[in-house]
């Protein structure tokens, strides 16, 4: 696990503003906010998971109990998801499949029952394949992050933010 946290150290989800545009003046020089590049939301985006992983992760005392969240959009396994936990050592307790790959994540039922078990304290995050599994949108990713973080989970990833 301290290999997914290298990186990271040091950064507190508290400290990771939720801004969309960096300061500075645009290309125009008109002094308007310039949207954020994608690759440096991608990094703020994978920060922010990271810092809510290990924020759940450091004061437990066994293994970690996860879920695989499987987004099927063609022919997906859960093989690829299996080796991070494994790599994390997390234990693997569930597998959850959703077939709506297009769908807005609050309409994915195997979703739904995946924050019902982190409520319920059955397990303690979700391992997924990429963020696309989640959302491709900044916007609805971000606040899934935020959403796994309020019912007590954290999510980990096979391809980092930053690599799609």
């Amino acid at each position: 696990m301290s290999q997914l946290l290298e990186g990271v150290a040091g950064v507190e989800e508290s400290l990771l503003p939720a801004r969309r545009i960096a300061p500075g003046p645009s290309a125009a020089g008109s002094g308007e906010p310039r949207p954020v590049p994608a690759v440096e939301r991608s990094r703020w985006l994978s920060a922010l998971r990271l810092s809510i992983l290990r924020s759940l992760t450091t004061p437990l005392s066994g293994r970690p109990r996860v879920a695989l969240y499987v987004l099927v959009k063609d022919n997906s396994s859960a093989a690829d998801r299996r080796a991070v936990a494994a790599r994390a050592g997390f234990e693997v307790a569930e597998t959850y499949v959703d077939d709506e790959w297009k769908a807005d994540p609050a309409a994915r039922f195997a979703l739904a029952r995946a924050y019902t078990a982190l409520r319920r304290g059955e397990i303690h995050g979700l391992v997924a394949a990429s963020r696309v599994d989640i959302s491709s949108c900044d916007s609805v990713y971000e606040q899934e992050l935020h959403r796994l973080r309020a019912a007590g989970g954290f999510l980990d990833l096979a391809l980092d933010e930053t690599c799609i």
